[in-house]
């Protein structure tokens, strides 16, 4: 597991204001996405589904810093604090 942070100045991004979980394996048929909602958690499985999340997961990923300088800039607020 890794933490990744998206910057500040990085303005809007895809998938703000929701949290969402991909548990992905080998077996790409058992992918889950689960999203936190008012309501409870839900759950989605459906490929097509799954392919909308895995798209949102990739551009929160190229959006974010790596994990040295996440951690670098967690550091940072944390001693500024």
């Amino acid at each position: 597991m890794s933490i990744r942070v998206i910057p500040f100045d990085a303005g809007s991004y895809p998938g703000s204001g929701q949290s969402v979980y991909y548990v992905s394996g080998p077996v790409s048929t058992l992918d889950t996405a689960q999203l936190d909602q008012s309501h409870g958690p839900g759950f989605i499985d459906s490929e097509a589904q799954l392919a909308q999340y895995r798209l949102l997961l990739e551009r929160l990923e190229a959006a974010a810093l790596p994990p040295t300088e996440s951690q670098n800039l967690i550091h940072d607020i944390a001693n500024q604090l």
